[in-house]
């Protein structure tokens, strides 16, 4: 904050952990969690899943997703992300939950999951999916998944589907 440009891990008063602290003013800086959006998307019983080209998961599955843009509202984010990963259009159906998981660099990621369901169909996506497919629920990849919040979410989102 002050422009010193000097900073040492220590533990700020009444706090119980080490933070980086600039050496001269004081100044505290806080890094918390990345937010993220995801959408599963449905088409009849179909969930849509796309293949990462890219790690972290390289090569792995996942529901179309990524991060909230500042100023972004994540349901705007998750819909955004669907469009640049799958080329669909969709529509939000209701909130599956709140999931936490590691991202680039081991950084902590919140991810907001949304279920919806295809308004427009689209024709691929962008570099960073390898392919995108439609999955029946008995044949989706368990053991192909990226994240474990990818598996979290999707086994919330069956039980109440």
């Amino acid at each position: 904050m002050c422009g010193a440009g000097g900073l040492a891990w220590r533990v700020p008063r009444r706090d119980d952990r080490p933070r980086q602290t600039c050496v001269a003013c004081g100044y505290v800086h806080y890094v918390g969690p990345a937010l993220a959006a995801g959408m599963i998307l449905c088409d009849g019983p179909s969930i849509c899943l796309v293949k990462r080209a890219h790690d972290p998961g390289f090569g792995k599955w996942t529901f179309p997703g990524g991060f909230v843009d500042v100023g972004e509202a994540p349901p705007a984010a998750a819909l955004r992300e669907l469009c640049e990963e799958t080329g669909c259009k969709g529509e939000i159906e209701r909130f599956v939950g709140v999931y936490a998981s590691l991202g680039p660099q081991g950084r902590p990621v919140v991810i907001l999951v949304y279920a919806g369901r295809v308004k427009e169909g689209g024709q691929g996506g962008s570099d960073e999916v390898a392919e995108v497919r439609w999955f029946p629920p008995a044949d989706l990849p368990w053991d192909e998944f990226a994240f474990p919040s990818t598996v979290t979410a999707l086994r919330d989102f069956l039980a109440v589907r």
